[in-house]
């Protein structure tokens, strides 16, 4: 069996498309987990009523508490073999489980990943980010840790494109309190468990791209820091295990905490004046951050020289 998990809070408009593309999987061994995050508009009744119609449909309402919460909540009742998760205001292909599912099994993989499209809020495909479909392929947990630092990572840092065992999971937890990149602590921590992966290279999931979701301009300045912490976790872990990734880690980080660091920047600026203050001090940790780790990769030659330079020099 596969249990999917799907945190829900405030998509009432994007929620049946996402529920009707579970319930249609071709898979058939599903249990799909829907959490009700205290949402404050039709999501629970929607939950509710889908329920009614699909037996394989659970039901969780809870206090609102966070995207993490949900998941956890979610992962305590799951009894699949197997752990998925989507958001709710994306939505999967028809053939997705059943695919990935039949990968692990042939391959006797710890992890399997697909590939995603994204869409506009009027079912768009953005052309210019169009996956790239190819054979299925077989990679170790080395192969996984450097594809998690490319720029962009060709691996995302997102748990809804891909399959868990369970029994890898074990106490695995998505850190609750932390305001964004939950996602990547959770990875982090798992892939540190595998021998390898499976990536299909099939644009099965959707990922909806809407303004002011968390993943698209809606992060405040707290959460862009908070990413900072999650970001480093992963880079030490798999320097750890993998010295001779230390360089392309290195620059990804880097080039993602600058960008998260300009985006706070921008934030920052359109502030009111009595919340500056405290947002400042955020910015300041944030550029030391930036600046202790430009001096470590002095000499990494993954870095463009102008580049190491402005880092060093960064405001």
């Amino acid at each position: 069996m596969i249990s999917v998990i799907v945190p829900v809070y405030g998509v009432e408009k994007y929620l049946p498309k996402c529920i009707e593309s579970l319930v249609k999987q071709t898979f058939k061994d599903i249990e799909i987990v829907l959490i009700d995050d205290g949402s404050p508009d039709s999501c629970g009744k929607i939950c509710d009523e889908y329920a009614e119609n699909y037996e394989q449909l659970v039901v969780i309402h809870q206090v609102n508490q966070g995207v993490s919460a949900a998941r956890n909540a979610g992962l305590k009742i799951a009894k699949g073999e197997y752990i998925g998760f989507v958001d709710p205001d994306d939505w999967i292909a028809p053939e997705m489980y059943e695919s990935m599912h039949s990968a692990m099994k042939e391959t006797n993989a710890d992890l399997c990943i697909c590939g995603y499209d994204y869409y506009d809020e009027h079912g768009k495909v953005d052309e210019n980010r169009r996956y790239n479909t190819k054979e299925n392929e077989t990679i170790t947990q080395k192969d996984v840790m450097y594809r998690f630092f490319d720029m962009p990572p060709t691996i995302r840092h997102v748990v809804a494109n891909k399959l868990f065992k369970k029994e890898l999971l074990q106490d695995n937890k998505f850190k609750e309190g932390l305001h964004s990149s939950e996602d990547v602590l959770f990875l982090d921590e798992y892939v540190l468990k595998i021998k390898n992966a499976v990536v299909v290279h099939q644009p099965y999931y959707k990922s909806l791209v809407r303004q002011g979701s968390a993943t698209h301009g809606g992060l405040s300045i707290n959460s862009l820091a908070d990413s900072f912490e999650a970001h480093e976790r992963m880079y030490l872990d798999s320097i750890r295990r993998y010295p001779e990734l230390k360089n392309h880690a290195a620059a990804f980080l880097l080039d993602v905490c600058t960008l998260k660091y300009n985006e706070a920047k921008e934030k920052w600026v359109k502030m009111e004046e009595n919340e500056k203050k405290s947002a400042k001090e955020k910015l300041k940790i944030m550029l030391k951050f930036i600046k202790k780790y430009a001096l470590y990769s002095i000499l990494d030659k993954e870095i463009y020289w102008k580049t190491r330079v402005a880092y060093l020099i960064m405001k």
